[in-house]
């Protein structure tokens, strides 16, 4: 193990997560300041949600790539490659997104079966999405720093 005042560079999933862990809850964050308030003044059914919701994922897509990339370029860290442990990381992380996706098809599927606004069904699918994302990168970032549990 190296001693704390020694450089310890990030590896190529560990800067992914960093990059998804901030950039994902700002695309929603945006989404909602822009969905909210027109929610709040008109009937949700004539709130324009899907022009916003792809804006935000477009964001998030470009500023997950230009974030890799800079936080690259700030480490001076190039490298790619994955080892056991990244892999590992990767898997664990997405396990935990998944459980909050799957939770997310169901309150969605529910949704339908109400026969509620598609506001909401589309809103629901993108929160819990967004929030399955955050939770998996959240948790490869402590299994990077020795919180992994396996």
């Amino acid at each position: 193990m190296a001693p704390d005042d020694e450089h310890v560079p990030l590896t190529y999933g560990e800067r992914t997560a960093w990059t998804t862990a901030v950039t994902v809850p700002l695309g929603t964050l945006g989404y909602l300041v822009v969905v909210v308030p027109r929610a709040l003044r008109e009937p949700v059914a004539d709130v324009a949600w899907a022009g916003p919701m792809l804006w935000a994922m477009g964001f998030t897509l470009v500023a997950s790539i230009v974030g890799a990339i800079l936080l690259a370029l700030v480490t001076r860290d190039h490298d790619t490659s994955q080892d056991v442990r990244d892999t590992q990381i990767e898997r664990y992380g997405d396990r935990i997104a998944l459980v909050a996706t799957a939770v997310g098809a169901v309150a969605v599927l529910a949704l339908a079966m109400l026969e509620v606004d598609w506001f909401w069904i589309g809103s629901t699918l993108f929160l819990l999405g967004a929030i399955g994302t955050t939770w998996g990168a959240v948790a490869q970032l402590r299994a990077y720093r020795g919180a992994f549990v396996g």
